[in-house]
Parts: C-alpha cells; structure tokens; sequence
C-alpha cells in the first residue's frame, strides 16, 4: 500500500528496545493515525557492532512490520554517531575544539567532517545500508546524519580542517598577495607571507573578523561537502528522495545545502510564545527548493534532556503540527515516538512514554492524523501562492555580524525575526525568506535589511537588472556596508546604495545609547534604532528627515527611481508601526495586499488542481477574526463561512472556494 502525504510520524528507535515490542509500538501508531517513521539516525553501533561485521536483520524485521500495517520510512545515515570501536581505532576522527583539545565519544556530532578516515568508514556504512533499503518499496526517503552544523563554536579545528582551510583560501584568493590586499593585514602587522601562516581563529584570541568570517564559512562548505559524499552514494544505489534534517541556527549556508538536496528537511522546537518564529524558518526554506519540505523534528507537548521544560497548553500540538503543511510541507515528525528510557534525552516529551502509555496529548495527534486524512486530496494538489513580496536572509550576514555587530547589542537573527518578519506578518502580509542566491523574478518588492554585502552570490547584478525591469526595492539599515571580504568600503560608506538611491551620506551615528527623531513628509514623527544614516539627496525624494541630534535636517528615508522600478533607503529603523505602514503602502503600490484578519492568524493562501483556498492558523492561544469575502468551506468540518468569521484558540481551518 502506498502511503500518501500529508505525512504524520515520529522519530523511532527501535534499536533501544526489544524487538518483539515493535508489535505493541504498530497498534499504538496506528490508533495514533501515524503514517511514517524515521528509523536508524544514532544506530551505527547496531549496524555494525564490530568492524566490517553488519547486522541489518532487525531493521529489516521494523521496516517489514511497518510496511504490513501501512506506515511507511524515512531511513536514516548513522554517521551522527561513530562507534566506540571506530573512535578508539582511530582517534584522529575526533573534533579538535578551538583549546586544542578533542572532543570524547558519546555525544553526538563530535567526529571531523573532513577527515578521511571518519568520511571513508562513513561511505562504508551508508553504503551497506543503501544496499539494504535503497530499493525497498516502503522506504520513502532518506535522512544523512543528524542535525548538521558546526556545533562546538568554531567547528572543528584539527589538522586536517587547518589544512583544508588553507588549501581553500589558496583557491579563493591565488596568491597570498591577494588576500593580504583584501584583509588589509597591515593593521596590527597581521601580514601573512604565505597561506601555510593563516592560523586557526581561537576564541581566546581577538581575530581579524575576516579571518573569522571566512573560517566559519569554510566549516559549512565542509559539511555541505560530507553531506554531498552521502548524497552521491544514496543516489547511486537508492531511489528515494534524499535530505537531511537541518536547525534553524547559524553554521550552515542553508541555500549551498539544499543544492545537493531532493528534499529539504527540518527540525524546530518553538513555544508558546514564539510559535510564530517556526513559521519565519518555514518561510525561508520553502522557497530553496521546488518541491514541499519534510518538518522532520518538533515536539508534541514539552522539550527536554535530562529535565522536562517547556509544557504547552491543549491546542498547541495541533497547530504546531499544523504549521509545516499550511506552509508548504508535506510532513510533520514528531520527536519522538516512545520516549527514551536512559540517556542523555530521557526526559523530552514524546506521543507514548517509556512505558507505552499514551501521553495526554494522544488525542490531539489523532486529530491532527484525522484532518491530514481529510483535507489530504485539496493539500496535496494545492501549493502555498506567491505574494509577491520577499524578505532577504544571508547567513553569510548572520557569521559577519557575530563578529563585528557594528553596534551594541545588534543581533542578526533576532532584529530579522523580532524587527522585521513579525511586523510583517502581524500586518497579514505573506513574505517569502530568500537567499542572496535566490532568484528576484518571482517578487515585485524585496525589502533587504540589514544585508552587509550585495557582493554575495552576484547579488549585485541580479538585483540592479530587477529593479530597472520594475521591482521595488527596500534596503537598510546596516546594507551594502561591506565587502565579500567583511571589510569596509574606502571610497564611501556604502558600496552601491549612494549612486543607485541618488543619495550622499554626510553622517553616520550608532544608535546606542539613545535613539533620535524623524518626521514624515505628512508630519507623522518616529524614533528610529539601531544606526542612524544621514542623506543628503541628490535626486531622491526625503520620506522622512530627522528632526533631532547631528543628524537634523538630513533625510532618514528616501526613495528614487531606477528605471521602471524604485528604491526605497532605510538609513534607520522605524517604529514597528511606521515599518508595518510603509511596507503595506508600497506593498498595494505593487498589487500586493494583506489579508483581512487580525494579526494572531497565519493566513496561507493555496492554490492548484486541486482548487483554491487557504489554511489558517491561530498561532497565539487566542481568539482570532478573518473575513472573507466570499464562500468557502472548511475541508475539515463541512461548514460553509463567508464575511466575519471568528477564529477559536490554537484552531486551524482548511479553507476550499466553494
């Protein structure tokens, strides 16, 4: 039997407990309603208990009940988690922290990315196991390792890595010369004369933020690359679909990772009070790939290793379940099944305890399993519809500002999310996250804040030709201030903003410890944060000048033309307020408007063979309002709403046009 998404499963760990309980585990999934699991992702030691000796057996007895009761796989790489046997063989696999001392087995994530002995035994296992299950119908996919990122502050700093870097940097700059010029390694006598000189970037050292930047950089192409190495071998002798389960945090350039993807994964634990932070990272990894992602990790009730945290009110599990397939998923995982019963996660919420009792949350997963059943024929022939409008994420940004913040207290992840995503969707607007590298075709405005370089993955380029073609640009504060380099311009504050925004900064203030005034041109006042530019303008129209401080007179926010299209200059941030107005109002300039709904709602609009309709989600435990302006009915219930419609806590509606 075919098992078709939506997806509603768990992680599953069989190799933890005694194989004649997979039965009991198989009826509890199915009253659950769930329909796949993840197996295998920390089971390299049960795989191969001894070197060259594989058992696959019991897997292939999990995999086999399953596939009879009608719950398909997504298998998984165990090179998360070497064996005992292969780290006492060959100790050098071990990551090398920044103090020089290497890490111990028995955590996870603690082997080299790039050392050949670890990738050759990785190949080797992933391998056999491709040899096992590529070809198995129940397997609907594959998952490489677990959670990738470099995960001990600078990532590995062995040898092997040190060598590789500087190999790496040799490729980047070709002579020593080059590099020396870009980094400009006269300050402090940093100059180098040769790469073999290039250090490791300790952390008990104050490091030139370029070397920094470029060596974190070089730690996610390293994993990029061991990820690549799995991918080819899973391709070469397996027919499923490919990925791996990714976190929404720094380390990993997540558009270079999706490259070598068929399926993006994903992993989030949000709360209750900041449920809406998922949807952001839902919003940036949708659009990598063409194809629906798989939320491969979240939780059911509450989070925890060794100490429980984190209890959510009933409703919270529905609509977080929720969440990934109103915005373009098509699974949703939980971690995990049967919560452990020793070891370092014994106490994280799960479907059924330890013991195989349901948790009080069982119900709410066979509802969630219910509604997927239900509205799965208009899901799976519907895709989330474009707005038009897009948001610019880097995470090359997200390591340049961990290193040079530029002022005090600026956090890149946190003003994306607090100062810039959340305005957004509270005013029922519908941004796509994108990568410097994602294409603009699709998007009539694109708002780049704080984005410190537009040299980043011919940006440039792309985005001057967009705007010229008619898109609306909205850039700054803290844009187009660096180089690829992570080094300052020398002919002007800026590398391109002036002459594009027909603009000249005459000065620049940091915005700590106070903030300063500006008016609108309709005499509407805010107080601006975090940088303060001053625009004398040459040929732009002032949005608002300053009327306070040094900077009194000068234009805080301007707008031009460019050919058919405009740029709009942040030189500071506004208000949330005045930031939600100015976008709304340049978003309708372009045909874009917002949904009618209050602003605890995520509204997402689908459309396909399947019809049109949106999903809807109440996302803050509160009662909510939409209206709408014709008929639609509820997939999931059969009511028929049209006008004011009132929205109950944590609920969610599948919408279909009548």
């Amino acid at each position: 039997m075919k098992v078709l998404p939506p997806y509603l499963g768990a992680a599953y760990y069989p190799e933890d407990w005694p194989l004649e309980q997979v039965d009991e585990d198989i009826a509890l999934m199915k009253e659950a309603g769930v329909n796949v699991v993840r197996v295998g992702e920390f089971a390299w030691s049960r795989m191969e208990p001894q070197e060259g000796v594989y058992d696959f057996q019991w897997l292939h007895t999990v995999v086999d009940k399953l596939a009879e009761a009608g719950i398909a796989v997504i298998m998984c790489t165990p090179t998360c988690t070497p064996p005992i046997w292969l780290v006492e063989k060959y100790p050098e696999v071990l990551v090398v922290l920044d103090d020089g001392t290497r890490a111990q087995h028995g955590a996870r994530r603690h082997a080299c990315p790039n050392n050949p002995v670890y990738r050759e035994y990785c190949e080797k296992i992933v391998t056999k196991l491709a040899e096992e299950f590529g070809q198995d119908p129940n397997v609907i996919g594959w998952q490489i390792d677990n959670e990738l990122y470099p995960p001990h502050g600078r990532g590995c700093c062995c040898p092997v890595c040190h060598s590789k870097f500087i190999d790496s940097m040799r490729s980047q700059f070709g002579t020593i010369d080059n590099l020396n010029k870009a980094w400009c390694t006269d300050l402090w006598s940093q100059t180098y004369k040769s790469f073999d000189q290039l250090p490791i970037p300790r952390s008990d050292t104050w490091h030139h933020p370029s070397l920094l930047t470029a060596w974190m950089n070089f730690q996610s192409d390293s994993y990029v690359d061991f990820t690549q190495a799995q991918v080819k071998i899973l391709h070469k002798l397996a027919r499923q679909p490919v990925g791996t389960d990714m976190m929404p945090v720094n380390g990993l350039n997540y558009k270079k990772m999706s490259q070598v993807l068929d399926v993006i994964q994903f992993n989030h634990y949000n709360n209750m009070d900041n449920l809406w932070q998922a949807a952001f990272w839902m919003d940036f990894i949708r659009p990598l790939k063409d194809t629906p992602f798989w939320n491969t990790e979240t939780q059911t009730c509450w989070n925890g290793s060794t100490t429980a945290n984190g209890y959510k009110d009933e409703g919270f599990c529905r609509v977080n379940s929720w969440l990934p397939i109103a915005l373009g998923g098509e699974a949703n995982l939980y971690w995990l099944w049967r919560a452990h019963w020793s070891g370092q996660e014994l106490m994280h919420g799960s479907v059924i305890s330890s013991c195989g009792r349901p948790l009080h949350i069982f119900d709410e997963v066979k509802e969630v399993a219910d509604g997927f059943r239900r509205s799965g024929e208009f899901l799976r022939g519907t895709r989330p519809v474009k707005s038009g409008l897009a948001v610019h994420f880097s995470g090359y940004a997200w390591w340049l500002f961990q290193f040079q913040p530029m002022v005090n207290g600026f956090n890149y992840a946190d003003r994306m999310l607090n100062g810039v995503y959340h305005p957004l969707i509270k005013a029922q607007l519908r941004p796509d996250i994108i990568d410097p590298a994602s294409s603009l075709e699709d998007y009539k405005v694109v708002i780049s804040p704080f984005l410190p370089t537009l040299e980043e993955s011919g940006l440039k380029e792309r985005l001057k030709d967009w705007i010229y073609n008619g898109g609306t640009w909205i850039v700054g504060p803290l844009s187009d201030v660096r180089t690829i380099h992570a080094t300052k311009y020398t002919k002007a504050p800026f590398g391109y903003l002036e002459e594009w925004g027909k603009v000249y900064c005459k000065y620049q203030i940091p915005g700590d410890p106070k903030d300063f005034t500006a008016q609108w041109s309709d005499g509407r006042t805010f107080k601006g944060s975090i940088w303060y530019d001053g625009f004398e303008t040459r040929g732009a129209e002032a949005m608002a000048v300053y009327t306070e401080g040094p900077l009194a007179g000068l234009a805080a926010i301007t707008r031009c033309r460019m050919g058919k299209g405009q740029i709009i200059v942040l030189g500071t941030m506004p208000s949330e307020e005045d930031f939600q107005r100015l976008v709304v109002d340049v978003a309708r300039e372009a045909g874009i408007s917002p949904f009618d709904a209050s602003s605890n709602l995520l509204v997402v609009p689908r459309s396909g063979e399947a019809g049109s309709g949106m999903v809807v989600l109440e996302i803050e435990h509160r009662e909510g309002s939409l209206k709408l302006n014709k008929d639609m009915v509820d997939v999931l219930t059969g009511n028929v709403y049209r006008g004011d419609v009132t929205v109950a806590p944590y609920s969610v509606m599948v919408l279909k046009d009548v």
